[in-house]
């Protein structure tokens, strides 16, 4: 099973911090001893494009259907979204892994359990960062600063009515 390739990705309409998310949490993962590979649904807008370009990413490669992208199957983890009309279509061909997520519950169902981290925060970056320090890992400066942005953009500067204390701190 060691052949077996894990992916994480954001929703469907991709802003900065489902893209952020995605590759913040692969790296986190990563670091962790499981490689993940960070994808997302569709084309960066403006302030994403410029995030990626300031803190040297790539654009993350773009999945439309798993069944085609990935016909062995794989591992996947949702950041950003967990409600099913906004995940990746042909998700069930995938082993379902995890979910870190800051809005509400969907009607999001595995066939299994898996690993769920879901706060009533601004931004899923948030959750990521206190992931990254909960299990003492460095967060690498271009991670960091992705993370930043997408912790900014969610929460409108900290003025968004979402915007919580911890989001604040992890900032």
């Amino acid at each position: 099973m060691s052949d077996v390739k894990t992916y994480v990705t954001g929703h469907k309409s991709p802003d900065t911090d489902s893209i952020c998310s995605a590759i913040s949490f692969a790296n986190f993962l990563t670091q962790m001893g499981t490689p993940a590979t960070p994808v997302c649904a569709g084309e960066a807008n403006k302030e994403t494009t410029y995030v990626l370009n300031h803190f040297g990413f790539e654009h993350p490669q773009i999945v439309k259907n798993w069944e085609e992208f990935a016909p062995e199957g794989g591992n996947l983890y949702l950041t950003d979204h967990n409600e099913s009309k906004q995940i990746i279509d042909g998700y069930k061909s995938m082993n379902m892994c995890g979910v870190v997520d800051h809005h509400r519950i969907g009607d999001f169902e595995t066939d299994g359990p898996v690993f769920m981290r879901l706060e009533p925060v601004g931004c899923s970056n948030t959750i990521i960062t206190k992931l990254y320090m909960e299990n003492n890992q460095e967060i690498p400066k271009a991670i960091a600063g992705l993370m930043l942005s997408a912790i900014i953009s969610d929460t409108v500067l900290f003025r968004s009515p979402t915007c919580t204390e911890t989001d604040k701190e992890m900032a």
